[in-house]
């Protein structure tokens, strides 16, 4: 009876051990795998001239046809959904889902000179643009734990943007004299790509909380394409179209905040 009290008593430890083994395992497991959901704000970070355009100041002097396109207000934001794998100590891999929303607003500024009444005669309208996109990035991180529930990472990546927007606006202006009323000041705007590459480049902090982690990040975004245009020409009946194209992308700094568990 004593014998098998013995091996009774040895498999239950053998078994709890076994059960022990299993179970750190699956939570190692578990931890390898983080999914997460933030917010980002964004700043462009384009040159100015290349979201907007004005011809050399000599078109104003020779009593050209004159136009300009000013940036006025602007806001870029975005939220995503992000999974990350640890497949090997301070080395993980992320991918996500990033949506981007961008409202740009502008001031469409042209003018020409009326032979009539011997002087420049200028219009101004409003022009709003939403530049709206999906991203997939692939990026490799590299941690440094800081302190027990702080680390530092550091990300680099590659992926693809998808465009969301559509090329459909459009202005057609006119200015109110005579001997000008033939002529149109048109400007619209032209998606270049519609599926586009990007390189990403981030460094962030996790603020862990038992299983669940804060992360904050900072990181820039740059496409070596130009993914839009805005084409502007005047055309009248003393004069053949005048076309100026002024393409751009949207390199940009975001600021994020996300929830991983």
């Amino acid at each position: 009876m004593r014998k098998y009290s013995l091996m009774l008593l040895a498999m239950c430890f053998i078994s709890i051990g076994l059960f022990a083994q299993v179970s750190r395992s699956k939570i190692k497991e578990t931890q390898n795998n983080h999914f997460g959901f933030g917010y980002l704000y964004a700043v462009d970070l384009n040159n100015h001239k290349n979201n907007t355009f004005e011809y050399n100041d000599s078109f104003l002097s020779h009593n050209l046809p004159y136009a300009k396109l000013e940036l006025t207000s602007s806001s870029f934001w975005g939220c995503y959904f992000e999974y990350q794998y640890d497949f090997y100590k301070r080395f993980s891999v992320s991918t996500q889902l990033k949506f981007t929303f961008r409202n740009n607003t502008y001031d469409f500024n042209y003018s020409d000179y009326s032979t009539m009444i011997l002087k420049r005669i200028s219009s101004t309208q409003e022009y709003n643009l939403l530049l709206n996109s999906l991203e997939i990035p692939i990026i490799l991180n590299y941690t440094i734990p800081m302190s027990e529930n702080i680390s530092w990472n550091a990300s680099l990546g590659g992926g693809l943007n998808f465009n969301l927007s559509q090329t459909d606006s459009s202005i057609d202006g006119k200015l109110n004299a005579l001997d000008l009323k033939n002529k149109t000041y048109h400007l619209d705007f032209e998606v270049l790509n519609d599926i586009s590459p990007f390189i990403y480049i981030g460094t962030s902090f996790d603020f862990n909380c038992n299983k669940h982690k804060f992360r904050t990040t900072v990181a820039y975004t740059l496409f070596p394409k130009d993914n839009y245009r805005f084409n502007h020409y005047v055309k009248g009946d003393d004069m053949n179209s005048l076309l100026f194209s002024s393409p751009f992308s949207k390199n940009y700094l975001a600021i994020s905040l996300g929830f991983f568990w």
